[in-house]
């Protein structure tokens, strides 16, 4: 999944960095999917090994040779450390939509790093892959997530219905969804801070 061009754009913001994950991202993965705290709303346990993150590396790369995914690591851009993830995942190439999953690490939490990152990649995904339509499904009780996917523009779709299991409990996800329309409204009409999107990319 790509648009055409060949290996996915790097993007580069004033404070971050996104890449297609590699080998070398998984001692960071692991870090990350391992924290409790990070992982609490999250549709799986927290890893507990390395060779997790090992195998997740080797799914990511294997689902994007696919097309069925787009895995990429963020980076803070003057440290090169890895402080999160973000992913389009069940792709219909045919009706042009996605999932969206993220995470960020706990040290860059309400610092805007999330917000930075996902402006980058979903205008990536708009513009660039030519998606119409991007959907996220998250745990009711996180409201900061939720509070995240409002300020980027995603509307709540009550008539989507997913659930997942989290602490060995079945839980209803609430379901929200962005359109490209409303994605390049809201640039023209300045309700979506240009100021955050990539400064540039490159192939």
């Amino acid at each position: 999944m790509n648009g055409g061009q060949g290996e996915p754009a790097v993007l580069i913001g004033k404070r971050v960095r996104l890449r297609l994950i590699e080998e070398r991202d998984a001692p960071g993965l692991f870090a990350l999917y391992s924290d409790q705290e990070v992982m609490r709303y999250w549709n799986h346990a927290p890893w507990t090994a390395p060779q997790q993150a090992d195998r997740a590396v080797e799914e990511a790369r294997s689902e994007h040779a696919s097309g069925i995914s787009l895995h990429y690591v963020i980076e803070h851009l003057s440290t090169k450390k890895l402080i999160g993830s973000c992913a389009l995942y069940a792709v219909d190439r045919e009706n042009r939509c996605a999932a969206l999953g993220y995470l960020l690490a706990k040290s860059c939490w309400g610092q805007g790093y999330l917000s930075e990152a996902m402006h980058c990649f979903l205008d990536y995904a708009f513009r660039q892959l030519t998606l119409d339509s991007i959907h996220a499904d998250i745990h009711p009780a996180n409201a900061a997530s939720a509070k995240a996917l409002t300020r980027l523009r995603f509307r709540q779709d009550r008539d989507r219905r997913a659930s997942w299991l989290v602490g060995g409990a079945q839980c209803a996800t609430a379901s929200y969804r962005l359109t490209r329309r409303e994605w390049l409204l809201g640039l023209h009409h300045g309700k979506i801070d240009a100021h955050q999107l990539p400064c540039r990319s490159r192939w």
